[in-house]
Parts: C-alpha cells; sequence; structure tokens
C-alpha cells in the first residue's frame, strides 16, 4: 500500500517555479556543453604542438565570430575544416538560444519574479502555526480572503501561476503562496505541513481532496485538516483518511438560501456583521492555558469588557467536550478552557495578551 501511494505522490510534474530559471540554465549548460566539444575536437585533431588552451581560443574565437585569426590552421585540413564548420552551426544555435534566453529572463521580469520567489522562500520558512490553503479556486478563493481578513498567516498551494496573479491583482494586496501539486510531499513540506497548525483542502474535486488528506496527515499527526466535499458519502472515506471535518459547500449553499427565504433579517444582520470592513467582527476561539491568570476567575473578573468590546458567547470544556453556551457573568474559568468570543479583529490580539496576563 505504501508503495502505491509513493508512486500515486510522484504523478505530474513540480510546478514550484513558473519563471524562465530552468530555461537559462539548459541554455548555460548546452553552452557549456558545446564549448568542451570544440575544445576537446580541436585538441584531437590539431597537430600535438598545439595546446589546450589554443584549442580553447579557438573554439571561443569560432562561436563568437569574432574573426580575430585562426590560431590553429584550418584550411588545407579537410577533418578541421568539418568539425569547424559543425561547430559554427551548432554553436550559433546554442548562442542565439543562450542569448535570447537571458534576455527574456531579464527584461520581461523574470529575474524579478525570481528573487522574490526567493525571497518568499524564506518567509515561508519562518512560519509557524500557520494555515497550509490547498487551491484557490471558485471556493477557496473566499477561503483565502476571509483567513487575509482575520490576520491569520497562512501560505495558498496553486496548481496555475495565472490564478495566482489574478488574485493577487483583484485583492492589492501580497501573500505567501508556493505553485505546485498539494499531493505532493515536497510541496506540503515547502509549505511548512509540519509545523502549520491547520491545512483547508478546497482543490476541484473529492479525489484530489483526499489524497491532499492521505499526505498531509501521513506528514503532520497533529494538523487540523479541513477538506472541501463534493458527495456526503464520501465522508467517511475522508475521515479515515484523516481529515478534522469535511464541507459540503452544495449543502452549505441549499442551508443558506434556505435561510435566506425563512429568516431574512437574521441572515441579513450575520452579513453585515461578518462584511462590515471599517469593524470587521469574528466569532473567535480563545485558548485558555493553564498559567494563564484568568484560571479560577469569573467572567466579570477577567476584565474583558474594560478592554475590548468582546462578548463570550460560549466556553467549551476540554475534558469533557461540553459547550457551556451564553455563561453568565459568574461563571468560573478552569483548566483546559477555550473562550468563544464574539469580537473585533483588532481585538483578538488585545484578548490573547489579557489571557496571557500581559494587560
Amino acid at each position: 500500500m505504501s508503495d502505491v501511494l509513493e508512486n500515486l505522490r510522484d504523478l505530474g510534474a513540480r510546478e514550484y517555479d513558473k519563471t524562465g530559471f530552468p530555461r537559462l540554465l539548459r541554455a548555460g549548460g548546452l553552452l557549456i556543453g558545446i564549448f568542451v566539444v570544440g575544445t576537446l575536437g580541436y585538441w584531437s585533431a590539431a597537430p600535438p604542438e598545439y595546446t589546450l588552451l589554443d584549442c580553447a581560443y579557438m573554439t571561443t574565437i569560432t562561436l563568437t565570430t569574432v574573426g580575430y585569426g585562426e590560431v590553429i590552421p584550418v584550411e588545407g585540413n579537410s577533418s578541421l575544416e568539418a568539425f569547424t564548420i559543425g561547430l559554427i552551426i551548432a554553436g550559433m544555435g546554442i548562442m542565439l538560444y543562450f542569448v535570447s534566453s537571458l534576455t527574456a529572463f531579464i527584461i520581461e521580469g523574470e529575474l524579478r519574479d525570481l528573487i522574490r520567489m526567493r525571497r518568499m522562500d524564506r518567509e515561508i520558512d519562518k512560519l509557524e502555526n500557520h494555515l497550509i490553503i490547498c487551491g484557490i479556486g471558485k471556493t477557496g478563493v473566499h477561503v483565502l480572503r476571509e483567513v487575509l481578513q482575520s490576520n491569520q498567516p497562512c501560505v495558498v498551494i496553486e496548481r496555475s501561476r495565472g490564478r495566482i496573479d489574478e488574485e493577487l491583482e483583484e485583492l492589492g494586496e501580497e501573500f505567501l503562496y508556493i505553485v505546485g501539486d498539494a499531493t505532493h510531499d515536497n510541496v506540503l513540506q515547502h509549505a511548512g505541513i509540519e509545523r502549520a497548525t491547520g491545512l483547508i483542502a478546497s482543490l476541484g474535486n473529492d479525489r484530489d481532496n483526499l489524497f491532499v488528506t492521505i499526505t498531509a496527515r501521513s506528514l503532520n499527526e497533529k494538523v487540523r485538516i479541513v477538506s472541501r466535499g463534493e458527495h456526503p458519502e464520501a465522508e467517511q472515506k475522508f475521515k479515515m483518511a484523516g481529515a478534522t471535518s469535511v464541507i459540503y459547500t452544495n449543502v452549505l449553499g441549499g442551508l443558506r438560501m434556505a435561510a435566506e427565504a425563512i429568516r431574512p433579517e437574521v441572515t441579513t444582520f450575520l452579513d453585515l456583521m461578518m462584511q462590515d470592513h471599517e469593524h470587521y467582527r469574528r466569532v473567535e476561539e480563545l485558548p485558555v492555558p493553564n498559567n494563564s491568570p484568568l484560571i479560577g476567575l469569573t467572567i466579570r473578573d477577567t476584565r474583558i469588557r474594560q478592554h475590548t468590546d468582546a462578548l463570550v458567547i460560549a466556553v467549551y470544556r476540554e475534558q469533557d467536550g461540553e459547550y457551556i453556551f451564553n455563561p453568565g457573568p459568574d461563571y468560573e474559568i478552569t483548566t483546559g478552557t477555550k473562550l468563544i468570543v464574539l469580537t473585533l479583529v483588532d481585538d483578538i490580539e488585545t484578548l490573547e495578551a489579557l489571557i496571557r496576563g500581559e494587560l
């Protein structure tokens, strides 16, 4: 089974970098190759009094067509004449290929793209406790925008460089990304899967999302994996593969349409709350560590309302998996607690500092 999975992971080409750098490397390799062939060819065919440096010089002036004069006499030597003709024809083609590749690399902005990709790689290597978003198609693009608006560190993995460029232009802001196939181990490792706190698989079909789930779970046993699903009957397969939860966009869309028809004011209120860009609010979960000064305090005594306008709408107790909805001001916070709050995104850092005892 492991051999089959490994073979499947190796299907398809890795697309880390869409710049012309690989083409430039190929052109440079061909140029070095024709230079070595020319030098060794002259050295083997020329009279013994000519050194290897003479042969290299002869190759250089032949390839560059500078016409400084022949160091090694060619006229009258049929083998050298034939070799020189072949070297000129092959060399001119390779030189043109190298010059065009170098020009495209510099003039068309590919050098700038390469520098940007290298800088981005360094930033990705520094990330910890981040999200990995696999695919920014019709569903993934909304995931990305929500994550960016929530100020969460993230990395996007997308096969299409054109799709990334479209979203960069649409958003008007930079985000970290990798052009590649999220089903490959090396691409997920490049995105820092070992250090990530969550992965969102939003590729175009269940097969790809299932394979991303399998691959990610094999690389990180603790990461939270949220996968997009098309067919609810496949949920058990996703769970067996390691998915923490599966979201069926068609089901959610249907429920939203029904809610819009039955409870229009409620849905409008939620939309306004979530999409007010001047006062951007979110329902956020805030873990309370065991050494937090909030342990043993009531919600009233935490001073949450003094520092923010956050509302504690629920408490999750990890020890028994129970949710306490709408806890009163006298509810006492215990170890293994997560606070579920409705808060401004800008207040999240203040709340985290309060939980750590820094306020």
